[in-house]
């Protein structure tokens, strides 16, 4: 919810952005108050003047927008209003009972009327298209594929928007600012174009924006469904290895204490080391040894055989955790019953590729209610499929009464 807000935040603040490029934008080039030499009643002004008093007047417009602005503290919205407020009053004030001491006033005044408001009534129009184009043609056409029609009705109001430009310059300006004898400083075509562009790079934008905010999206869902899964995994592994010690302490074996601690080390490593997303190879690989130490401590070696042969020089490789070790906890849990067997495991890399490769008899059950279960191989693949997709291939096969997997990752 949070990373939602701050989303909208930044949405918003990206429009204010960019109608205060626009507006700069016009205001130095297409200045219909400023003349060539940027004169303004009959004051020099350098481009460094026309840019802060432009700013100074977006600025205290933009203050009302406070309010689109999510997490702000409401006392501070309505202190920013009120000084909004005050600043229209006193501007007011000025207007109608004008003091001539003070310049900055005058000058802000000036600037504004006959500068400024030009390029407002300007923006009026292109704003309106901008935002039709968004909130209807967008939404209703774009979004699901239409571009036919859609490039048809957005084309059909950039002429509609830019004719109504022109004619609002032409015939309806003088009408409402009869003192300020503004006109139009582009040709029909030329507003057609220029409305056109602006639908058009907004859209652009808009549309990276929706891509860009998909992929965050998409990458925030990933990291919950790893979290998700590790949360499955870490209890998965816990029940097991407690059994262990169950099964040790029923029987008053000595070297139960050994095997706590060896537990202890290794609920470290599934419980807190694992929080990375990444960690070393070499570690990863250690752990599987005290597994397979510790599971060794409760296999009679009479009826079962154990081999865990490891090879290759890791080095500072790197690997997602908790890829190894379901697959050796699924030999013990389905290899060892109340026949003969035997557990094969190796890990070998070589060319940063890493392989395991497990062979362990299927083994029938004193107790039936033990093959319940089976989320270990599950939730792999599942983290394979986000952490590796096309650079794993993970297969299984049961032959012989005896269970073979195999699992190969690009690292």
């Amino acid at each position: 919810m949070k990373s939602i807000k701050i989303k909208m935040n930044l949405v918003n603040l990206l429009h204010i952005l960019f109608w205060a490029i626009s507006f700069n934008l016009f205001n130095s080039f297409f200045s219909r108050g400023v003349e060539s030499g940027y004169v303004l009643d009959g004051l020099e002004l350098t481009w460094g003047n026309v840019f802060l008093f432009n700013n100074v007047i977006l600025f205290v417009l933009f203050l009302p927008f406070i309010w689109l602005i999510r997490n702000v503290k409401i006392w501070i919205k309505r202190t920013v209003t009120a000084l909004f407020v005050l600043l229209l009053a006193y501007c007011a004030v000025e207007i109608f009972h004008p003091n001539e001491d003070n310049l900055v006033i005058a000058l802000l005044l000036g600037y504004f009327l006959d500068n400024f408001l030009y390029v407002l009534v300007f923006h009026i129009t292109i704003i309106a298209a901008v935002y039709l184009n968004f909130n209807l043609l967008v939404n209703r056409y774009l979004s699901i594929g239409k571009w036919g029609i859609y490039f048809f009705y957005s084309i059909l109001l950039a002429c509609v928007a830019g004719v109504i430009n022109f004619a609002l310059f032409d015939y309806g300006i003088d009408l409402i600012f009869p003192s300020f004898f503004y006109i139009s400083w582009f040709r029909i075509w030329e507003l057609i174009l220029i409305i056109a562009a602006y639908m058009a790079i907004t859209t652009i934008v808009f549309l990276l924006g929706q891509y860009g905010m998909m992929l965050i999206e998409k990458q925030e869902k990933t990291q919950h469904e790893l979290s998700a899964l590790k949360e499955q995994i870490n209890p998965h592994f816990l029940f097991n290895n407690l059994n262990t010690i169950y099964s040790m302490a029923v029987k008053g074996d000595d070297r139960t204490k050994d095997v706590v601690l060896q537990l202890s080390d290794f609920l470290r490593y599934v419980l807190y080391d694992t929080s990375s997303d990444l960690i070393s190879l070499e570690k990863e690989v250690e752990i599987i040894k005290t597994y397979f130490a510790l599971q060794k401590e409760r296999i009679n070696p009479s009826t079962t055989k154990l081999s865990l042969n490891i090879v290759g020089n890791f080095g500072e490789t790197l690997v997602a955790p908790l890829l190894l070790l379901p697959l050796a906890e699924n030999c013990f849990k389905h290899g060892v019953g109340i026949h003969d067997g035997s557990i094969a495991i190796e890990i070998s890399f070589k060319d940063g590729q890493l392989r395991f490769f497990s062979q362990n008899n299927i083994a029938p059950r004193e107790n039936p209610l033990e093959k319940k279960g089976g989320i270990g191989l599950k939730n792999l693949s599942k983290r394979l499929e986000i952490l590796y997709p096309d650079q794993h291939l993970l297969t299984t096969k049961e032959e012989g009464g005896l269970y073979f997997v195999e699992l190969i990752v690009k690292l």
